[in-house]
């Protein structure tokens, strides 16, 4: 796990020292080098392309990397080699990652992908944040004001609410796990490495190393983590306390000469009130706040991420901050609007029957727009290009919209739809119709991540876009319409022809997919003599299947698309042997090569569309195509 810093180098992740590429031990530290090199331009997990290292931490180094099929660009995290040496880390990892994997919040850094390389490494695969970390923001501004850090961390608390609600506790939240994010509308903090740092959790004893270095951030670490007790939680609220405290003072709430010092004082000392130490003017609300969260005994502290989130929103929208609607992602009523009411009742009483006949006379106005209004169907609310400005489409409806007027010289118009998702469905289709001149994408975003889960961009100039099977769960999602301009040409305008878009769920089906399925750890299970129906939805879509039997002769098919040149690669997870078929073009199935002596989920098919035939599509997301594994014929 060693990373190219120059040119032709390998760092050790020991000590850092870089050494020539084909050194086999570090000429610093004496560290074999073996296996743990690794450049830009190396593919792990046969579809992750490493591009550059991001940086290093305790538990391992992250490197910026592209997936070599849809040049989906994320982070990707290989854990260092101590961790990897005992099994029962191993076992825990599979079991953290896979609970960080499910977690989705857009306050959240999402674990996509994990697993192992063919060297052994464990790695995982994460959302790619381009950002600035909290504590590089603390190390360079020192103290922040209040209000600032109760907008990011209202946020913040709400991704470990989200997280905690699934069964997750942080263990190791600290400035430097929280990245901020620039986006449209503000600030964007993003939580990092949920669940990872069980993998340091012990007792004290084995917290603190011979060298006097701690296994944990200590500055943030709660009284009962230090016990090594059981964990709930609270102590997460703890550790937010702590950080909210150096945000507003610009240092943590205890400090000594060395760990076991900081420790100490978490455990037999109350912290000072962060007003009594701060540079700058901080509220009596944040003193109670702050220490609330620092209390040594846990019954005593906000009992849940929730309360405390609600805590800072109350804070914001009483110092009336417009900063709270974002941070509580709801919206608010004021006081002033019920005045505003009563002055109106007044002013009503003395011309109430002039008043009753424009009453009248309204009534009708608005009972002649309901029925134009419902005899050509709903249509969006302009401006709809900013999230917080999205026009709500119900399931099941289809609104007309246009890609109008140009939001200025070098931006065409963008349109954002607000979905809620209440059923148990799975996946759903989502359909836009043409434009004339325009050549539309069509993208499914969560609120407040830029980054699409799916782009449908598979068709061309004056044709409409669609998503025949996306994954969604409960919740919040938008969909975004927006033109694919011409590199240096203006975006196109067109008020007068009109679009249409729709979504709605999909029922289960065993016959069909279920996405996302694109990666082996995600791999849908496929008995043998069974067909499985799929589509390629949209490009870089990837489907993978594994045989759920035993089988001593077995070979993979898949039957035709009539615009894709399909690809079936068959990967033997046993041997780590794999198999490219890629035989035939657009509109005919490919066969792979028999296998034998099989065993149950070890042999799997992964299938894609072959962009560089220029025959074909990227994606046809009008068919299915199918696939199964079979015995081959006897002769």
């Amino acid at each position: 796990m060693a990373s190219s810093a120059r040119e032709g180098q390998v760092i050790c992740d020991i000590c850092g020292e870089s050494s020539p590429p084909d050194a086999k031990f570090c000429g610093k530290c004496g560290a074999s080098m073996g296996a743990m090199g690794i450049r830009p331009g190396e593919v792990i997990a046969e579809r992750y392309r490493i591009v550059a290292e991001i940086g290093r931490g305790a538990m391992g180094t992250v490197y910026r990397a592209e997936h070599v099929q849809i040049s989906k660009v994320m982070a990707i995290k290989l854990l260092h080699r101590e961790l990897e040496d005992n099994p029962e880390n191993v076992a825990r990892f599979q079991l953290e990652a896979e609970a960080a994997s499910r977690l989705n919040h857009p306050n959240t850094v999402q674990v996509f992908d994990f697993g192992r390389t063919k060297s052994g490494s464990l790695y995982l695969a994460m959302e790619h944040v381009d950002g600035e970390d909290l504590g590089k923001a603390i190390g360079r501004d020192g103290a922040i004001p209040f209000g600032r850090v109760a907008y990011l961390c209202a946020q913040v608390a709400g991704s470990v609410a989200d997280a905690h609600a699934a069964g997750v506790i942080h263990r190791d939240l600290k400035p430097e796990n929280i990245v901020i994010k620039q986006g449209r509308d503000g600030e964007r903090p993003k939580v990092l490495d949920f669940g990872l740092a069980k993998l340091f959790e012990g007792k004290l004893g084995t917290q603190i190393t011979s060298s006097g270095t701690i296994v944990g951030t200590p500055y943030y670490m709660s009284p009962e983590q230090i016990q090594g007790q059981e964990l709930d939680p609270r102590s997460d609220v703890y550790a937010m306390g702590a950080i909210m405290y150096e945000c507003v003072v610009g240092a943590p709430p205890f400090d000594a000469p060395n760990p076991v010092g900081v420790l100490s004082k978490h455990l037999s000392e109350e912290p000072p009130a962060p007003s009594s130490r701060s540079p700058l003017s901080v509220p009596a609300e944040a003193n109670e706040i702050i220490l609330k969260c620092l209390q040594k005994d846990p019954d005593h502290r906000y009992q849940t991420a929730e309360e405390l989130r609600q805590a800072l929103i109350d804070y914001l929208s009483a110092v009336g901050s417009e900063d709270w609607k974002m941070a509580a992602d709801a919206q608010g009523a004021s006081s002033s609007g019920t005045r505003r009411v009563d002055d109106l009742d007044g002013g009503f009483r003395p011309n109430r029957r002039r008043w009753l006949w424009l009453l009248a006379l309204v009534l009708v106005a608005v009972g002649v727009g309901a029925w134009q209004w419902l005899a050509r169907g709903p249509s969006e609310r302009e401006p709809n290009h900013l999230p917080n400005q999205a026009t709500r489409l119900p399931a099941d409806s289809e609104m007309e919209a246009y890609l109008g007027k140009r939001l200025d010289e070098g931006r065409g118009d963008v349109d954002l739809f607000a979905i809620q998702h209440i059923g148990t469905e799975r996946a759903a289709e989502i359909e836009v119709s043409s434009i004339p001149n325009m050549d539309v994408i069509v993208e499914l975003l969560r609120p407040g991540v830029d980054e699409p889960i799916v782009v449908a961009d598979s068709r061309g100039l004056g044709q409409g876009e669609r998503l025949p099977n996306v994954p969604v769960e409960p919740g919040q999602f938008l969909i975004r319409v927006r033109e694919r301009a011409s590199e240096n040409a203006l975006p196109t305008e067109n008020v007068s022809d009109a679009y249409f878009v729709r979504w709605n769920p999909l029922p289960d089906d065993p016959a069909y997919e279920r996405e996302l399925n694109d990666s082996l750890e995600r791999a849908e299970s496929l008995g043998l003599g069974k067909e499985r129906r799929a589509w390629i939805g949209w490009p870089g879509d990837v489907d993978t299947f594994c045989l759920a039997d035993d089988a001593d002769h077995v070979l993979a098919q898949v039957s035709a698309l009539a615009e894709v040149d399909l690809i079936l690669r068959v990967v033997d997870q046993r041997t780590e042997r794999s198999r490219k078929v890629d035989d035939k073009g657009p509109g005919r199935g490919e066969t792979g090569k028999p296998w034998r002596n099989i065993t149950a989920g070890k042999l799997c098919i992964e299938v894609s569309a072959d962009a560089s035939d220029e025959q074909g599509r990227a994606a046809q997301p009008d068919a299915t195509y199918g696939v199964r594994f079979i015995r081959p014929p006897v002769r």
